[in-house]
């Protein structure tokens, strides 16, 4: 029943933005547009180009979307997939206004992240032994505390993307003094740096639904067992991708007003929710393998104290002994 209930949350979200109504920015990214494309310096085939990009991307812009809010939240399929329902345009709700638009994207991205907790909250209890499942209320206290905590991890990774991309901005802007290449270089190992750096805070929500831990515990326990288990960690996020991407050709294969696209759904749903689970079980065995390192690595380290005491000791004896003999 469990496994039911975990299918069905990214399987209603899909089929919520699917079928459901639409917050529409279309007239603002079409003001937008005449904006950008009006003046005598801009070419009339370019304009036209970039109008019609812009009127693309109006058409297709949902802010329901962020309801998703993957990888702290529940994945999505449908958010690439563009054009029409079965049941039509269906409701279509216009937003005019940036501060309107802006508030809205808040409060759904907020909304997103308190269902991606229920999420994996759920998974987490899945992954536990049963003495450690916690109770219906206390599960739900759990769910607050720990939306709360990712609400302020997401906006610390966000605040840090920032900085770090204004930092890689203006060297690369100091590269270009030199060579265009050099910017280039400079923006592509900002890139690299940005992404390996992610490894390393990947697993700060597992600690934060799954052990109900502190921001900075989470991230310091994550820091930990990437450190450990680099290789395998690569490895498991290199293969969630490719099956991610992979089979996601396959789900939208159907065109997005055929009911067909229903199957790919369900199968999204089915293979998201199994790879996200696989993350919270490596998270739990990792940190109990890495927690025995640690203990072995300290008791190791109080032996050898213990042992050069004792030599120490030993040879503070042999020379006591030795003056007694003199």
């Amino acid at each position: 029943m469990s496994q039911i209930a975990l299918i069905s949350i990214p399987l209603l979200l899909d089929v919520f933005l699917w079928l459901g109504p639409r917050l529409s920015v279309a007239e603002l990214f079409r003001n937008f547009g005449s904006l950008v494309t009006r003046g005598e310096d801009v070419p009339v085939e370019s304009a036209q180009i970039l109008e019609m990009s812009f009127n693309s991307l109006a058409e297709s812009l949902n802010l329901f979307s962020f309801l998703s809010t993957s990888p702290l939240g529940v994945p999505s399929m449908v958010i690439s997939k563009i054009g029409l329902s079965p049941l039509g345009e269906g409701l279509v709700i216009s937003i005019t206004s940036w501060l309107t638009a802006a508030i809205v994207v808040f409060v759904v991205s907020l909304a997103g992240l308190f269902l991606g907790v229920i999420y994996f909250a759920v998974i987490a209890q899945g992954t536990l032994p049963s003495e450690k499942k916690l109770e219906d209320s206390e599960l739900l206290e759990s769910i607050w505390t720990g939306w709360v905590r990712i609400v302020g991890f997401a906006i610390g990774i966000v605040l840090a993307m920032i900085v770090f991309g204004v930092a890689v901005s203006m060297l690369a802007g100091l590269g270009a003094l030199v060579h265009s290449s050099v910017s280039g270089l400079v923006v592509s190992l900002g890139v690299a740096i940005w992404v390996w750096g992610l490894f390393y805070v990947a697993f700060a929500a597992h600690g934060i639904v799954m052990n109900n831990e502190t921001v900075n515990t989470a991230i310091r326990n994550s820091l930990l067992l990437v450190r450990f288990n680099m290789p395998s960690v690569v490895g498991l996020f290199g293969l969630i991708v490719l099956l991610l991407w992979g089979l996601g050709y396959l789900w939208l294969i159907p065109a997005s007003d055929s009911w067909v696209l229903l199957i790919g759904i369900v199968g999204h749903a089915f293979v998201a929710t199994g790879l996200y689970a696989s993350t919270f079980h490596f998270y739990k065995d990792r940190m109990r393998w890495t927690d025995e390192v640690q203990i072995v690595k300290s008791g190791s380290s109080e032996s050898l104290g213990v042992v050069k005491r004792a030599l120490r000791g030993n040879k503070d004896n042999g020379e006591k002994y030795k003056e007694e003999d003199n």
